[in-house]
């Protein structure tokens, strides 16, 4: 019996020396950090991948994964002109490992219900209220990039990063839905119209082009044909006088006087001189003549 006992206490021995060797270590998986808790404190440092001591039973060891998530959820907010805006938003967020003990300070393991969906939530009511509903669909972009801008400044102070932001989905009211397809019904109307406009201009202004090109060859063929004309008469004017001159430059004394000799009907001057005490008569003359 004294053995057996003996027996019985080592084998007990041995066993609270093991479950106190196992409760002496702790390890921190890849990708984590280990928050120390001593009697229920948190101890201001966060632990480092890797196995590590620890008071058995008096202190444990939390890992905090501190690799990228996703967290996606609805909200709704309203827009600068009053519309309800639902919206369905991804958050891709990352622990900071030297702040995840006071992550867990703060919020526990419940850091996503506690501090990250509240954060997104404000932030979304907050850029909302900046843009107009149509605003929030044409530059969905530049709200996208300010909701993270906005969002990873107020976690950042927490210690959480946020790594992306996208808006999965933006949805309005059925009467704004309504309002949007009926402006830009009358958009596409305007601009049909206005591109019709714009062809019917270019339509007058090629047929002014025209019309121009049209009397202004008109008018060349005009002045081409009076320019003709011109040197024709030109040339006619030219030829006569040249005739002139040329039947001026044969004519000599003779030449007028066989003329006028040709052309002679037989009949004489009736009177000649060059003034009043000279002229004489040539019929009374050849009558004198004759009687004598």
């Amino acid at each position: 019996m004294k053995n057996v006992k003996l027996i019985v206490a080592a084998s007990v021995i041995l066993v609270l020396l093991l479950i106190l060797g196992l409760n002496s270590f702790a390890s921190v998986p890849v990708g984590h950090t280990g928050i120390l808790l001593t009697m229920g404190k948190v101890e201001d440092s966060a632990l480092s991948e890797g196995v590590h001591f620890k008071i058995p039973f008096a202190q444990k060891i939390i890992s905090m994964d501190n690799r990228i998530k996703k967290l996606e959820l609805n909200t709704e907010a309203f827009s600068k002109d009053i519309q309800t805006v639902s919206a369905t938003l991804a958050v891709n967020y990352r622990l900071q490992a030297d702040k995840t003990f006071s992550i867990y300070k703060s919020a526990g393991l419940s850091y996503e219900e506690n501090l990250i969906v509240p954060a997104t939530h404000e932030v979304l009511k907050s850029v909302c209220a900046q843009y107009t509903a149509e605003e929030l669909i044409s530059k969905r972009a530049e709200s996208s990039d300010k909701m993270r801008d906005e969002l990873d400044a107020k976690l950042s102070g927490m210690g959480i990063s946020v790594n992306d932001f996208n808006i999965i989905d933006f949805d309005f009211s059925d009467e704004f839905i309504s309002a949007v397809e009926s402006k830009q019904v009358a958009e596409q109307l305007k601009k049909k119209a206005a591109t019709e406009n714009e062809t019917a201009i270019a339509q007058a202004e090629r047929e002014k082009q025209v019309a121009i090109k049209q009397s202004e060859a008109q008018a060349q063929s005009l002045l081409i044909a009076a320019q003709a004309e011109a040197d024709a008469i030109k040339l006619a004017a030219d030829a006569e006088a040249y005739r002139l001159e040329h039947v001026g430059a044969q004519l000599t004394n003779q030449t007028i006087l066989n003329t006028l000799a040709e052309n002679w009907n037989g009949e004489l001057p009736g009177v000649v001189g060059a003034d009043a005490a000279g002229i004489f008569s040539l019929d009374a003359a050849v009558s004198d003549g004759a009687a004598q």
